[in-house]
């Protein structure tokens, strides 16, 4: 019965991102050029050299991490949201995939090179899940907010996915919560300085 419900499953979520391979391919490609200008940023403020920060320097607060991933995961659900008006605005969905790319880019580069082995831990216990699973759900906003009902126009047209939006970002603050509010307290989520700080 199990093995049955797995190949049901893996069939349906083949069959949807099969039905939204464009949104998925876009939306990877401009995540990968958003975490290449983020290293490069980066790199470039501090010429390749990084200072090295013990785990007893590092300004630890998870509380702070947290409120600030809710506002930037807000506004990017906004401009998903905000996209759906019409095929005018479509443009404005690419924003938070390149955003949160090059916010990926610059977490992992200045974690891992600043905090070496306590900043890989806060990478991977805590940012790394955080930012996988909300681009998974920003895609699945994505192709909600673009399938061919939201698109043909009008603010009325927004309501649903409005409100499938909320749930979605219900859930990846929920997520939010889990990795960097428990696990964060746990291992101490590191707050990383801006980019002109890096």
């Amino acid at each position: 019965m199990s093995s049955a419900k797995s190949r049901i499953l893996k069939s349906e979520i083949s069959a949807y991102f099969k039905a939204n391979a464009k949104i998925v391919v876009s939306a990877l490609v401009i995540l990968v050029v958003g975490v290449i200008a983020g290293v490069a940023l980066v790199y470039r403020e501090v010429g390749g050299e990084f200072e090295t920060v013990t785990r007893v320097d590092a300004e630890t607060g998870a509380g702070k991490i947290f409120f600030l991933a809710l506002a930037t995961l807000a506004a990017c659900y906004a401009l998903v949201l905000l996209s759906g008006l019409n095929k005018k605005t479509v443009f404005l969905c690419c924003i938070p995939y390149f955003f949160i790319g090059f916010i990926l880019g610059r977490c992992s580069t200045a974690l891992i090179c600043r905090y070496e082995i306590f900043g890989l831990l806060n990478f991977l216990l805590v940012y790394l899940p955080v930012f996988l699973i909300s681009i998974f759900l920003l895609v699945i906003a994505t192709a909600r907010v673009l399938s061919a009902s939201c698109t043909e126009c009008g603010v009325g047209k927004l309501k649903p996915s409005f409100v499938a939006l909320m749930k979605i970002f219900a859930i990846n603050a929920a997520v939010c919560f889990v990795f960097i509010v428990l696990v964060g307290l746990l291992v101490g989520g590191v707050i990383i300085p801006t980019p002109f700080d890096a």
